[in-house]
Parts: structure tokens; sequence; C-alpha cells
């Protein structure tokens, strides 16, 4: 969790906001505090106040802009939410924040502290946010009660994964709707 004084939310927004369009623009690597403390319109030690890294005010801007890339609707057709959930992931996986997120995984494999961080700032947020459309989707009686939630989110999400990072096949909008059409007869209340 960032550390030190409450925030400015607005400045935090700036901060995140800058962050986002900054590793957009360039390499994860080449963006600075100093690039990022310009761009937000902020002092550097302001940055530092809040987080304890690069990586980790990095990782939260990717959660910033990641969640408002690809919002989660909340209708009562949990199919088709999941299926319009993917799509957004897809537009997201085949524009430059996708480069962006395979450089980050890539770089977590040879550094533990950057993997935890993309593990706790990046992935787990979005997880819970699927979690909760399952856990909606068994309220609803849409979705089976007796299924583990963490294989069912790896079989939604991990062909898209697999895609984003061996790079066997493109990502099309298409495969959202062949992917929920894959899984969804597996957790589909009868």
């Amino acid at each position: 969790m960032p550390r030190g004084r409450t925030r400015d939310e607005e400045a935090r927004i700036r901060i995140l906001d800058a962050t986002f369009e900054l590793v957009g623009a360039n390499s994860p690597g080449k963006v600075t505090i100093n690039e990022i403390a310009a761009a937000g319109e902020v002092a550097k030690q302001t940055i530092y106040r809040w987080w304890p890294s690069r990586t980790a005010v990095l990782l939260d801007a990717l959660v910033h802009g990641t969640m408002k890339a690809t919002p989660f609707k909340e209708t009562d057709n949990l199919q088709s939410d999941f299926e319009g959930h993917l799509r957004g992931v897809i537009r997201l996986f085949n524009s430059p924040t996708g480069k962006i997120i395979r450089e980050l995984i890539a770089e977590s494999h040879a550094d533990e502290t950057i993997a935890e961080e993309f593990r706790n700032r990046f992935w787990q947020p979005r997880r819970d946010l699927s979690q909760a459309r399952l856990q909606r989707g068994i309220e609803l009686g849409q979705i089976r009660s007796d299924i583990d939630h963490e294989v069912v989110l790896d079989a939604i999400y991990g062909p898209l994964w697999l895609r984003l990072l061996i790079g066997h096949l493109p990502m099309k909008p298409a495969d959202a709707r062949r992917i929920v059409d894959a899984v969804w007869p597996g957790i589909a209340q009868p």
C-alpha cells in the first residue's frame, strides 16, 4: 500500500494518469520519477512520499488506467458481462499497454520484488473484480455454487494471458464470445 500522509485525491489521479500516458508512449523502464512528477505537476518528493518505488507507482498507474479501459458491466446477464469484459481485455492487450504488461511480467521473473508488486497491485485487484462478478452470478442463480472460482477465472482469462505472453495466436474481439461459449456450459447453473 502507498505510504505517507493522506494524499490529495486530485494530485493522485494526475500522477496516475500522467504515468499511464508516459508508459503508453515509452517503455516502462525508460519512464523516470522526474518525468512523472513533471507530467503530474507535483514535486518528486510527493511521489516518493506516497509510493515506495518507481515500480509501485507504475503498477498503480497500470491498475488505474486499465480499470478505466476495461470496465466490467454490472447487469443481470453474467455471461454477457464476462464476454464484454473479455473484449475490453483483448483491446487492452492489443494496445501498447499490452506490451508494458508483458515487460513487467518478464521483469518479475528476474526480480521477486517486482513479481510481488505485480501480483498485489495489478493482478489481484483485477482478479477481485472478476471474482465479485462470479459471486454475483451465483447469487443470481446463473452460475453453479459448487465451482472453484480460481479454476473458472483461469479458464476464462487464461487464453488471453497465454496469447499475450506467448504470441502464438492473435487476439480478436470475436475470441471473447468463443471463450465464454466454451467455458459457460461447465459453470452455468443447470
